[in-house]
């Protein structure tokens, strides 16, 4: 069985610090760190800053799967492309789309696929041409773009993720879809409140569907800037809709803060122990911290056969 983190920000930090920057052990993602307690599987995003919108959304975006595709040539991981790949040797790394700005067509779309991208996110907190962010003070939708590229990105094998999208671009997502989707980087509002995480409603709905959410150490959306705490989230959607829908996906490099005792990917594996302790089987651990999400990719990637 894989480990796997659903979601973290390496690429746009190595676009602002240079790929030196994946040497420094001062960073929460850096090679050393990642091969001594670090997940089999990385899922890496390209997230084109606002700073950069709308001009060099295309421009930055490219950058950041060449940066990709560098990491790949220098035998960092091996790409997750197709369902077999989830079985090479190695550490690897799945290609994610964070914010849609980059896609503006079905010819985008298909552009970026061939360039390795396997999940996409309509957006990030805001609204954009194709949904609603979750931070936006009314509840928008899909928009009619998004309606257009949504099915082609289901039928390439695109896994769609809906964290940071509004209550109304949520529920319009499921509307539109068969696959099972995923929050890859989401907690629970039963048990904190805050405009990023998900409702009870919303948890079941991804549960249904088959699939995943992967918890957030953002301190910000959990109440306590505690290891304890990301502990409490798991066990809050572990009794709400089942440990086979629950996973990590912990947005190092996207969070300017830490969780203390997972300040670092190379603390990430420390959380068996943490799940155990809290009474967790070894079926429940092995599942949270990665079986989950490799059944959704399973699923939903495309064969190579």
């Amino acid at each position: 069985m894989l480990t796997i983190d659903g979601h973290c920000d390496l690429l746009s930090s190595l676009l602002e610090k240079g790929l030196e920057s994946f040497n420094d052990n001062n960073e929460q993602i850096s090679r050393e760190r990642w091969h001594l307690g670090g997940p089999d599987l990385l899922v890496t995003a390209i997230y084109v800053s606002q700073k950069y919108l709308p001009q060099q959304k295309e421009a930055k975006a490219l950058q950041m799967a060449g940066i990709f595709w560098k990491l790949v040539a220098n035998k960092e991981f091996v790409p997750v492309l197709f369902r077999e790949d989830l079985v090479s040797k190695g550490k690897k790394a799945l290609l994610a789309i964070e914010g849609g700005e980059p896609i503006s067509t079905k010819e985008d779309l298909f552009a970026f696929y061939r360039l390795g991208v396997r999940m996409l996110s309509l957006t990030w907190n805001y609204q954009n041409h194709l949904a609603t962010g979750c931070l936006e003070s009314y509840p928008g939708g899909l928009t009619q773009k998004a309606k257009e590229i949504i099915p082609t990105a289901e039928k390439l094998g695109m896994i769609l993720d809906v964290s940071h999208l509004s209550q109304e671009s949520f529920w319009q997502l499921l509307e539109i879809t068969t696959n099972p989707i995923v929050a890859s980087h989401s907690n629970a509002a039963g048990l904190y409140q805050h405009p990023r995480n998900l409702t009870d409603q919303q948890l079941g709905a991804i549960a249904k569907r088959g699939g995943v959410i992967g918890v957030n150490f953002c301190p910000e959306f959990l109440s306590e800037k505690t290891q304890k705490t990301v502990l409490k989230q798991i066990i809050y959607i572990t009794k709400t809709i089942g440990s086979s829908h629950v996973g990590i996906g912990s947005d190092f490099l996207g969070i300017s803060e830490s969780v203390d005792d997972l300040e670092h990917l190379g603390k990430w594996l420390s959380l068996d122990k943490e799940l155990k302790n809290a009474g967790f089987n070894e079926r429940e651990r092995e599942n949270i911290l990665g079986g989950n999400f490799q059944r959704v990719f399973d699923q939903v990637l495309k064969s190579t056969v």
